[in-house]
């Protein structure tokens, strides 16, 4: 069905556990719908008695103004909704009744049963909930014939009452919840061509979070890597961030020079992920970011066992979040599917860890890796790399030249 109406309402459910600073969520999410909304012509948006109304000009494409808000983290559900002024409802109800009457027309199809749920934020509103749904439901059933059930109805007309309007919708869509990108900090999550990191990107954003990434590549530069995957999967990612996405490519080249001929084939893999997490951590103190971020499942693979996830990074200062950590991978693809990131992380790509040794350690120690470490300076070759690393800004329809 088409949506017509020209009032989005927004619901929000954390954020209004908040406290003193519940202020603060709520502009960082009104900012980020207004980005969300740039290009449609919106009239004003106002946080009206605990919810958020969206009002678009009456050519607006709500479809679209949907589909982008659905991706503003905060919002929990929204709808898009018919209002009328309180004052057209009339003492007996029977505007309202006019106009619940239309919607139900045109919106009930093939339903079976109905029913109408109504809630009052405007307690002085001159009926009562219950009454406004028996008197209102009561209409409708004369007309359309379709008789009323409580309980799991096929159908179901909202009704809310605002202190001046009356809001009417039958379609509640439910959004991902979470925070306002932008009310948690800043991380530098390690994006790698799979299914698992951009999730775990994902997740940390869904808690508020703006990520910055980081990205290693087998080239001696992104044009020899061919890092389009890599920028695709960052345009999905940036569908659901009040602004573009910043990601610095690394070369590995630095690390593979001097790891040949002197790491050991079981060590490789777990030494190569230390000189990405010592670089990612060095960029993150650069950018003042407040932690890591790594898409880890425990036992996933051979390397992320729980010796080895703690013998990669000691000396690693800064906090590791893996919110992956107890994830099997069938749950991590059915996030990674309804976020929109399965298609392109599947795309074929040559992963820098695609291309180390399959049969890793699987107990190391803390004191092999930083053994190897010293061997082969590793603390050079992230200074190598981190300066022939270059910066890429990357929104929803793709790079972004300055």
């Amino acid at each position: 069905m088409s949506i017509t109406t020209p009032i989005i309402a927004v619901h929000y459910a954390e954020i209004a556990l908040k406290g003193k600073n519940r202020s603060m969520f709520l502009r960082k999410l009104k900012n980020n719908m207004d980005h969300a909304l740039i290009g449609l012509p919106v009239e004003k948006i106002n946080h009206i008695e605990s919810r958020i109304l969206v009002t678009l000009h009456p050519e607006a494409d709500v479809d679209e103004a949907v589909t982008r808000l659905k991706r503003v983290f905060g919002i929990q559900w929204l709808s898009a909704a018919t209002p009328i002024d309180c004052d057209d409802v009339g003492d007996d109800l029977s505007g309202l009744v006019k106009l619940a009457i239309d919607i139900v027309k045109k919106d009930i199809g093939d339903a079976k049963t109905f029913r109408v749920t109504a809630k009052r934020s405007d307690k002085n509103f001159h009926k009562t909930s219950l009454e406004i749904e028996q008197h209102v439901g009561g209409e409708i059933h004369e007309v359309i014939q379709v008789p009323a059930k409580m309980k799991d109805p096929d159908y179901t007309l909202n009704i809310l009452v605002l202190k001046e309007k009356v809001l009417l919708f039958s379609n509640k869509i439910r959004c991902f919840g979470g925070l306002p990108v932008g009310s948690s900090g800043k991380l530098m999550s390690l994006l790698s061509g799979g299914i698992d990191s951009p999730v775990a990107s994902w997740m940390m954003m869904k808690r508020g979070c703006t990520c910055e990434f980081v990205h290693f590549h087998t080239g001696r530069s992104i044009a020899e890597s061919s890092v389009e995957k890599i920028e695709k999967i960052t345009m999905v990612l940036a569908q659901y961030s009040p602004r573009p996405l910043r990601v610095r490519m690394v070369p590995v080249y630095p690390y593979e020079v001097r790891a040949i001929g002197n790491v050991e084939d079981k060590y490789d893999m777990l030494l190569f992920r230390r000189f990405i997490f010592k670089t990612a951590s060095r960029l993150a103190w650069r950018r003042n970011c407040h932690a890591l971020v790594s898409g880890d499942s425990v036992g996933q693979v051979a390397s992320q066992t729980l010796p080895n996830l703690k013998a990669i990074a000691p000396d690693i200062q800064l906090p590791v979040l893996r919110p992956l950590i107890g994830m099997d991978k069938l749950d991590i693809t059915d996030l990674s599917r309804k976020t929109g990131l399965f298609e392109t992380s599947i795309l074929p790509y040559r992963d820098c860890c695609s291309i180390r040794s399959p049969r890793p350690e699987l107990n190391a120690r803390p004191e092999d890796l930083m053994k190897f470490s010293d061997k082969i300076e590793l603390e050079d070759a992230v200074t190598e790399a981190i300066k022939t690393s270059v910066v890429l800004k990357i929104g929803p329809k793709g790079r972004i030249t300055e």
